[in-house]
């Protein structure tokens, strides 16, 4: 698996094919934070990038011989909320979305915590100027038990749930240098 910083230009055409939604039986849908994430990476990753230039948002994708592998984005996190705040000499970077490929899920989530793990280290990267490390955060459906569960393997702790988010759960892990 390779791992590189995708660019519209080059990586457009094959992330309007990734999916990363398990396809549901005739009966039902799949459940919206699927659909959402797919969507995302589909149709509207680069317009939400460009949103979030001044944050240092970035995309990075891993490519197996099948395609797109996984994908995730991540920017820098400055909030009003007093939640949010790291201490002095902390950075703090939102893990916006990640998808694995159908291709890799369900397997044990050994995969995923691989492509978190990445994610991980390159935020810690991108906040380099903060001498102590990072907070990295996450959001997630209240009702994403395997999303909750890999944040869980990794370190992440619920922190809090704020009316304007809807269903999102916000997640963190202090990350040092």
């Amino acid at each position: 698996m390779e791992w590189k910083d995708a660019q519209e230009d080059r990586d457009g055409k094959a992330l309007a094919e990734f999916t990363c939604a398990l396809p549901a039986p005739p009966s039902s849908k799949p459940p919206t934070w699927e659909r959402g994430v797919q969507r995302f990476f589909q149709e509207e990753v680069w317009d939400k990038l460009s949103e979030l230039r001044e944050a240092d948002a970035r995309l990075r994708i891993a490519e197996d011989v099948q395609g797109i592998a996984a994908a995730y984005t991540h920017h820098h996190f400055d909030s009003q909320s007093p939640e949010y705040d790291p201490p002095t000499g902390w950075g703090s970077r939102l893990i916006g979305y990640l998808g694995i490929a159908n291709r890799h899920r369900h397997k044990g989530g050994a995969f995923a915590d691989q492509v978190l793990t990445d994610a991980l280290y390159e935020a810690l990267e991108a906040e380099s100027e903060y001498q102590h490390g990072i907070y990295a955060w996450g959001k997630v459906h209240r009702k994403n038990r395997g999303s909750k569960n890999m944040l869980t393997r990794n370190g992440f702790r619920y922190r809090v749930s704020i009316p304007d988010d809807g269903p999102l759960e916000h997640w963190y892990v202090q990350i040092p240098r």
